[in-house]
């Protein structure tokens, strides 16, 4: 959205623009109903590219737009028609790296659905990248004119609708308005479209009653998806303003190219503009730039953008995906309009400080949203601990390592449901006692998961440039296209910077991964407060690594490593509390060592921490 008041001549209208992302399965119709709401196209709209046209499918972004008056619940707002920008996405499986570049400049978003075939690979896919992109979207049934027999159509149009719902209250979607239409009735051009004014309703209603906050100085990004030269002017770069403002005579930098040029002219849908907003679609010309250097990519403020090889995201498993997604594998990672191959490893809170099983989604959507481009992401604390994983998790949860944390957890379970039940009385109580010992039951299950936030470390095999906090997509794009299965397998943010080549800056992740030694007592000294373990190292081993450590017995009694005793491996350790004698069992004597080994402490071999 942007605030174009100012922009243009005192007698020109005011126009606050949104910009909508149509995305959908390759033939679902997404250009034929662009072109039945559009009224002006860009120099980039409708397949004018040669080979769109060759191969009868959208290769590549187009643009183009319709206006509407100002509605009722923006007439308070200072601007004279409503125009939307239509960025209609290809829906081939072969380009889903263009879509992932298209979404970042979108407010709201189409989802247009074959009808006839539901909700297929790629409408999945951009399912997925539409929601990290907005909050606001409406899916339009297109071809509901091949629901046949006609007079069996609003039944086939309500079954579809309750079908496509379930799907959709798996995400932030839920609830979505879902509008019939036809783009071409009986694949006819000349045809009236049908539902198309009722898809134009449902788009003004979700306009936000107020536009974006003002732009803060100096951040002004660019999403240049065009760029070409005109004779005796310069080249032009057409896109869309991410965030901030960008005026004539502005010195804007090219970060990719490393180059900075000043605005000559701008133009939005071929009229000349002096300045132009977020939201805004706006070709700018520079001068002495070889248009041949950029076809896709990204112009800021100077020196706002960096170039980095490495970054942590705040990340989320993509539901559709079947697979692993495991530490130390590749991936193809799309950051801004790169997509590189990365090693990722991944990591999160420790044991027992997760969320609840039953709010497990609903914290998985509520961090969703809190990764969407438009929000701002949970912060990410470099002073605390996080706890390795060996891969990424969805909503199964991650298996608790801890059993001190797992048994914790079902004690508690335990004892919440033994007050519920002492609560009840008579049939009701017997009701309730049932009620109680099946949700024991279903909450059993998820004792030994642990849910919450997860990371990941991303290494780039080649330099990255893009915002600081830009959006992430990880993806098998070197599975089968054809296939039906989901390809992109998480989606999230960037919340630290890291170069993966200095390991100072490696050492401030505090990722750790957890580890046991188990040993057993041989003898206990006459004291009552010293005992002789073995087992719990090797002959050959430092001692001083592990002198001063915790270690707790089978009965659970707490001791600390003293240090050796004699040349065999053997340990002394006290025990504060005192050790009894009597009646101790080969479990009781048993002992165990748990403590952390830091993944990116250069001094991880040498020094263990609990």
């Amino acid at each position: 959205m942007s605030d174009k008041k100012g922009a243009q001549a005192p007698s020109a209208k005011r126009i606050l623009n949104i910009n909508v992302g149509v995305l959908g399965h390759v033939d679902s119709g997404k250009t034929s109903l662009v072109a039945a709401l559009s009224t002006r196209l860009s120099t980039a709209a409708l397949d004018k590219h040669p080979q769109s046209k060759e191969r009868g499918i959208t290769l590549d972004l187009g643009f183009s737009a319709f206006t509407v008056p100002l509605p009722p619940h923006l007439a308070a707002l200072p601007y004279d028609e409503l125009q939307f920008t239509l960025v209609d996405c290809p829906g081939h499986a072969s380009l889903i790296r263009t879509i992932i570049g298209g979404v970042q400049i979108i407010d709201m978003m189409i989802l247009v659905i074959d009808v006839t075939k539901g909700l297929q690979t790629q409408t999945a896919e951009c399912l997925v990248v539409g929601e990290v992109a907005t909050s606001r979207m409406v899916v339009a049934l297109n071809k509901v004119d091949q629901l046949q027999p006609e007079e069996e159509r609003p039944k086939l149009v309500r079954r579809a609708m309750k079908r496509l719902g379930q799907t959709f209250a798996m995400t932030k979607f839920t609830g979505v308005t879902m509008i019939p239409v036809s783009a071409k009735p009986g694949g006819q051009a000349d045809s009236a479209p049908l539902g198309v004014d009722d898809l134009r309703a449902a788009l003004v209603a979700l306009v936000p009653p107020a536009p974006r906050p003002p732009p803060a100085p100096g951040c002004f990004l660019f999403a240049i998806d065009h760029c070409f030269p005109i004779k005796g002017q310069g080249s032009v770069l057409t896109g869309t303003v991410l965030q901030g403002t960008v005026a004539v005579n502005d010195v804007i930098e090219l970060p990719a190219l490393k180059q900075t040029r000043p605005v000559k002219s701008m133009q939005m849908f071929k009229q000349p503009v002096q300045r132009a907003n977020a939201g805004d679609r706006v070709g700018v010309c520079v001068t002495q730039l070889d248009s041949g250097l950029i076809e896709r990519g990204l112009a800021c403020s100077p020196g706002t953008v960096p170039t980095f090889r490495g970054a942590v995201a705040a990340v989320e498993k993509i539901r559709f995906y079947a697979g692993r997604v495991p530490s130390r594998a590749k991936f193809h990672v799309s950051v801004g309009h790169a997509t590189v191959m990365a090693d990722m490893t991944f990591f999160g809170l420790p044991d027992g400080e997760g969320v609840p099983r039953d709010t497990a989604l609903a914290a998985m959507i509520a961090n969703l949203n809190a990764m969407a481009l438009s929000a701002t992401p949970m912060a990410f604390d470099c002073a605390r601990d996080y706890l390795y994983q060996e891969e990424l998790y969805g909503l199964e949860g991650r298996p608790i390592a801890d059993p001190s944390v797992a048994a914790a957890a079902a004690a508690a379970a335990a004892a919440a449901e033994e007050a519920k039940a002492e609560g009840e009385e008579g049939a009701a109580a017997q009701d309730g006692d049932d009620a109680a010992a099946a949700a024991a039951a279903e909450g059993e299950e998820g004792l030994d998961r642990h849910f919450g936030p997860q990371w990941v470390l991303l290494k780039f095999d080649q330099p990255i440039t893009a915002p600081k906090d830009a959006l992430v997509i990880g993806a098998k794009f070197d599975a089968d296209i054809h296939g039906e299965a989901c390809r992109l397998a998480f989606y999230g943010r960037l919340v630290r910077l890291v170069d993966p080549a200095k390991p100072p800056e490696l050492a401030e992740l505090q990722v750790f991964k957890p580890k046991t030694r188990a040993g057993v007592i041989e003898r206990l000294q006459p004291d009552g407060v010293t005992a002789i373990v073995r087992g719990l190292i090797k002959k050959e081993s430092s001692v001083d690594v592990f002198v001063g450590l915790k270690v707790t017995t089978g009965r659970g009694e707490q001791g600390v490593i003293e240090g050796t005793f004699g040349k065999s491996g053997k340990l002394k350790v006290n025990v504060p509390g005192g050790l009894a004698a009597e009646g101790r069992s080969a479990a009781d004597n048993a002992v165990t060592l748990r403590c952390k080994r830091y993944l990116y402490d250069p001094n991880a071999k040498k020094v263990l921490r609990q």
